[in-house]
């Protein structure tokens, strides 16, 4: 027998001799692709029989018929198990194939003698994975010997894999492409008609064969074009036609052998134009390493997946995963190089890109140059990204390719499904269609907040509870297997839940609350270690600590989540109720302790010293959590020794979560002004922070008012460049679905028109311009128009002036203020 030790990367399976075969793809210790073939693992589900009732003989003896397949079970295990809290006797039902398991639920399910039929739609090889503690990227050991199978990589059988090492150490080999394609005379993206014009790629990862001693490895660097042009740029290689385009970008693949094929947006347009164009001549995309054909799965969400290599669609990753981390609210290339980076695209209009192609120009280098770019964007971004990719890959023991296409709710839902056979659970099923309905329509009541008063405030400290939803769910046992236990009726603690009588069982800890405590604590210890590492390990640890905090702070939305296994309208219900109270708890004790509360808001609250000092505050915290339950902390977040709130609509209270303070250091921190709003301009976005930086710095009324009154006058006399003036306003939906067509919407479908790829998450810029039609026909693109072409009195009225108004409200000044000149005043009269 012969022993590997590889690292699993992507799996799958195949019927071999009417037998399932895990195929896992991945690479050996020593880099080498490899697929290890396992068939001893028989698929199952269980079977939850009425109380009384006795199924095993009638179960064992059961079979129908599938067209001229006969389907029966295999075999049945009596097992004890935990469902929803309670212990139960279910039945372990074996078949032979995984495809029998859809066909055998469908004529259980109406047996009177059932309760419920679980855990049938768990694919089979995720039930590997969970079974065999199969985690992809970390490294196992397989013992069997090498076979002959049809694949592009060396078969490995096997009858026993084991964990080698728990770390990941392996460091995939990622290859980013992106393509550019012909769009004559701005019509739509139609892949049927319009050839792929070039395509790029992009690599860091140099095989070691290719290695030279004492010499820096270079990129792998390559833009394959099918019309011949001067050119300068060694990585620019001529290909014959659109046919012989494809089949070097097989051939690429084929060659270079990346464990991750990655692009941005490539899901959505890449790979599906890829396989248009291939499907139009007749090419085989047999990517696979099982020589299987690129797979495109149509639909809402459009999928391209490649059996044995992982595709990874940068946009989908920071869509579902990374969006709440971003400062950007626009997902397109550019705006996510741009803050992740520092980077940006290359400046160049593809609108001439069609004609340049038409009119064979002498050289199309700067196209070139532009779609080199954004595969190198693509892929310093995978390669920036990986850390974090890895650790949810570790946590919840999926693969890249399954992360990469999950929110935040499935992937709590597929931690749980990990976890529940260690806590010898049985998962609940997925909701029916009716059930769904219902769900959908039902809203739960949200956070506390107490409102501020508008005003400049002095001496300002912040509270905020760490991770207050997930510590209140393991602090008070709240989970749907908790919920009004019998053990506990009439003794329990209620929940503060208004017009319900909700308790959770005080006697046994229930499985949710055990799972987010030990990711909540195991979170803790890292960011303890976390502050001793070097840049490399730190990387990682921090990606570590910060996943297990995203994937904690999820549970309560999961709880609520419609279409969850483990849905609690009461569990969610009882979270917020128990969050709305430790908020009022914390004020009150506040403001008996001789603190000026001046607002709340779901998990914080702001103070002001008054005659007390920070000292007093920092006891007053350490008062509060000798007195929280279990894991849940009041931590003192910072003190700020100036802020200001303005009001709502003009009146006297601050809109909730729409201030500016100073921090000790002089930073500046805004909240949910216009300065992070997606419809603002540039020059509104400088207006404001200048603003606010000299009432809260320098406390100088009249030179802020100063200040503003220049940007005025240089709007009028445009003196304001273009490019500060352009508004970016981000599709929430698809075209088709918009009622109001609103200047973005107007601009969005010019571009469509012209045959650029937009819809939910593009984001749109646009500039209004002088005239006298309604914005919408006045918005442009910025490339349509000259440098002075801007309407300044849209932007003087409707970005600049709305953008500070409310601050000057809150110090006694008027829109008209703003143009008319003032003796100078100082602020200090204001706090």
């Amino acid at each position: 027998m012969d022993k590997i030790r590889f690292y699993p990367l992507d799996i799958t399976y195949k019927v071999i001799n009417n037998k399932p075969v895990i195929h896992l793809f991945g690479k050996t210790a020593d880099n080498k692709q490899v697929c290890v073939l396992y068939d001893d693992f028989e698929p199952y589900f269980y079977v939850i029989p009425k109380k009384g009732s006795d199924i095993n003989n009638d179960l064992k003896n059961f079979e129908t018929k599938r067209n001229d397949e006969t389907i029966s079970i295999t075999k049945t295990e009596t097992v004890k198990k935990r469902y929803l809290g309670n212990e139960i006797d279910a039945i372990k039902v074996f078949v032979k194939l995984p495809s029998h398991i859809p066909v055998l639920r469908e004529e259980l399910k109406n047996w009177n003698s059932i309760e419920s039929i679980n855990e049938n739609d768990i694919l089979f090889v995720r039930r590997f994975m969970i079974d065999n503690n199969i985690v992809p990227l970390t490294l196992y050991e397989a013992e069997g010997e090498f076979i002959t199978q049809k694949l592009k990589v060396p078969a490995f059988k096997t009858k026993k894999i084991e964990p080698f090492e728990s770390d990941t150490a392996i460091k995939p080999r990622i290859l980013s492409f992106d393509i550019e394609t012909y769009t004559p005379g701005y019509r739509e993206i139609e892949p049927e008609k319009n050839p792929i014009i070039m395509i790029a790629f992009y690599a860091e990862d140099v095989a070691e064969e290719n290695l030279q001693p004492g010499v820096s490895p270079k990129p792998f660097k390559k833009v394959f074009v099918w019309k011949r042009f001067k050119t300068n740029l060694d990585y620019v290689e001529f290909v014959e036609s659109e046919a012989e385009l494809i089949e070097k970008f097989k051939e690429v693949i084929g060659t270079y052998k990346p464990d991750i094929l990655t692009g941005y947006f490539s899901d959505g347009f890449d790979l599906p134009y890829i396989k248009s164009r291939a499907d139009k001549y007749k090419i085989k995309l047999d990517l696979g390493l099982d020589f299987s054909e690129l797979k495109v799965k149509k639909g809402i969400n459009v999928t391209a997946q490649i059996t044995g290599i992982t595709h990874l669609d940068i946009f989908k990753f920071i869509r579902k995963i990374m969006a709440g981390t971003l400062d950007t609210n626009q997902y397109n290339l550019n705006a996510v190089a741009s803050e992740m980076l520092d980077e940006k695209k290359h400046d160049v209009d593809l609108d001439e890109l069609s004609e340049a192609w038409d009119k064979e120009v002498e050289s199309m280098d700067k196209f070139c140059e532009y779609n080199l770019n954004d595969a190198r964007l693509s892929y310093k971004l995978a390669a920036k990204l990986m850390p974090t990719i890895r650790e949810i890959v570790k946590i919840t023991s999926l693969t890249i390719y399954d992360v990469n296409r999950m929110g935040f709710s499935q992937l709590v839902e597929w931690y749980l499904l990990k976890q529940a056979p260690q806590f010898n659970q049985i998962a609940p099923n997925k909701p029916s269609n009716d059930e769904l309905i219902k769900r959908r329509a039902i809203r739960i009541k949200g956070a506390f907040v107490f409102e501020p008063k508008a005003g400049l405030y002095n001496n300002m400290v912040i509270f905020d509870y760490r991770s207050l939803y997930p510590t209140i769910i393991g602090s008070h046992n709240i989970s749907p297997g908790t919920l009004n236990c019998s053990c506990c009726e009439g003794e329990a603690k209620s929940a503060p839940v208004e017009n319900e009588n909700i308790w959770f069982c005080e006697k046994r800890k229930g499985f949710i609350p055990t799972i987010i405590e030990d990711l909540i604590t195991r979170r803790m210890r890292i960011k303890e270690i976390v502050k001793d590492q070097t840049d490399e390990k730190f990387a990682i640890l921090d990606a570590r600590q910060n996943t297990l905090k995203l994937l904690a702070n999820s549970f309560y939305g999961y709880l609520g989540f419609y279409a969850a296994r483990w849905y609690s309208l009461n569990s969610a219900e009882a979270t917020t109720a128990y969050g709305r109270h430790y908020i009022k708890d914390v004020m009150n004790k506040a403001q008996n302790s001789g603190f000026r509360v001046i607002y709340g808001d779901t998990d914080s609250i702001m103070i002001t010293l008054d005659e007390k000092t920070k000292e007093d505050a920092i006891k007053f915290s350490e008062k509060i959590n000798q007195e929280l339950p279990g894991l849940m902390e009041l931590e003192f977040d910072g003190f700020y020794p100036s802020g200001i709130f303005v009001s709502a609509k003009m009146s006297d209270f601050g809109a909730k979560k729409r201030y500016a303070l100073i921090s000790e250091n002089g930073v500046i921190i805004i909240k949910g002004f216009e300065s992070v709003r997606r419809n603002t301009s540039l020059i509104a976005k400088e207006t404001q922070e200048k603003v606010f930086e000299i009432i809260l710095k320098e406390k100088d009324n009249e030179k802020a008012v100063q200040y503003v009154k220049r940007v005025v006058d240089d709007l009028r006399n445009k003196r304001v460049p273009l490019d500060k003036v352009i508004i970016s306003i981000q599709l929430q939906k698809e075209l088709s679905e918009y009622d109001a067509r609103g200047p973005h919407v107007a601009v969005a479908q010019k571009l469509k028109n012209r045959g650029i790829n937009v819809g939910p998450g593009s984001a749109i810029r646009f500039v209004v311009t002088m005239g006298n039609d309604i914005i919408r026909n006045r918005s442009k693109l910025p490339e349509e128009i000259k440098e002075h072409e801007y309407d300044s009195d849209y932007y003087i009225n409707n970005q600049v002036i709305p953008s500070v108004e409310r601050i000057f409200n809150v110090l006694g000044h008027t829109k008209q203020d703003l143009t008319e000149a003032k003796e100078q005043t100082k602020l200090e009269g204001f706090f």
